[in-house]
């Protein structure tokens, strides 16, 4: 327990200046990562310009920050991503694969910082209430809703995927692990019905066991998911490489990889993208990465295939 009050200062110490509701400008993450990179690179900005906005929203008498990103000239009926942050992120530190993922149509409902007490059950719920909250308040289509989520963020956008039949079209999760009083891996990704990608960090179970230890990390979720699940390996990466500031003070804990953050986050990125774009908007099949900086494999019959 004492662990873990450190952790929660820590987490309330990242927070701040991460809570004020309004407009938000943009950061230079995603344009300094798009350079050098062709027009049409998925992990870069679209075509779209893209407005992003902290709120507080209501569904059914329940109150959720989040902080929304969607294009200023967003279609009727348009596909919508709900992301979970992990429990030591703020939801700046997914800023790059809103926009990425705004400035192509789609609206983004990103999860603000939530309390280390906070549960799986209660985070797949809150999903739920994001997702039916953009229904209403948008009318997005219904068969185009994705999740997508870090860490415990992933983990239980899995869970709510399964949990919810029918709202989630597609999930993502980034480096998910199973840490926690309910088991994802043993209970409920076997019986995920929609697509699924999971993106894993290769070396993060060298860090602290808080981060994602091997034996709850995303090789146990691929072993138990069902036919067609796509793994992402990032080669030498750790557990926070993949966000906009993976070396922000407090995250040190997690830190193990000898990869360059700049590309794992871009790697991360371009896949998380291209799979709603592929699953959503009928865009191509998921790309296979440099050999350096990733391996995919793809769960077939209860049996794992190497691409």
């Amino acid at each position: 327990m004492p662990l873990k009050l450190i952790f929660a200062s820590v987490i309330i110490s990242l927070a701040i200046g991460c809570s004020t509701l309004g407009k938000i400008d943009p950061s230079k993450t995603l344009a300094n990562d798009a350079v050098n990179m062709k027009a049409d690179d998925l992990a870069g900005p679209g075509t779209q310009e893209v407005t992003s906005t902290r709120m507080n929203i209501t569904h059914q008498g329940e109150t959720i920050t989040i902080t929304l990103y969607q294009p200023i000239r967003a279609e009727l009926h348009s596909a919508a991503i709900v992301f979970l942050p992990g429990r030591m992120a703020t939801d700046d530190q997914y800023e790059s694969y809103a926009r990425a993922l705004a400035s192509r149509g789609f609206i983004v409902a990103v999860h603000a910082w939530y309390s280390l007490f906070t549960t799986d059950l209660e985070l797949a719920h809150e999903a739920q209430v994001m997702a039916n909250w953009l229904l209403t308040t948008f009318d997005v289509d219904a068969n185009k809703i994705g999740i997508a989520g870090h860490s415990m963020g992933g983990k239980d956008a899995v869970l709510a995927a399964a949990t919810h039949a029918g709202l989630f079209n597609s999930v993502v999760a980034i480096d998910p692990d199973d840490n926690g009083e309910v088991s994802v891996v043993r209970e409920y990704v076997a019986a995920l019905s929609v697509p699924l990608l999971l993106i894993g960090a290769e070396v993060a179970w060298q860090a602290a066991s808080i981060c994602a230890p091997k034996k709850n990390n995303y090789l146990r979720f691929f072993e138990q998911a069902p036919a067609g699940t796509i793994e992402l390996t990032l080669n030498a990466a750790d557990h926070v490489q993949m966000l906009d500031d993976p070396d922000r003070f407090g995250y040190g804990i997690c830190r193990s990889g000898t990869a360059d953050s700049k590309q794992v986050r871009i790697t991360s990125r371009r896949a998380t993208v291209g799979f709603f774009v592929q699953h959503m908007m009928s865009g191509p099949v998921l790309a296979i990465p440099h050999p350096h900086d990733g391996l995919i494999r793809v769960a077939e019959d209860n049996q794992i295939k190497t691409k």
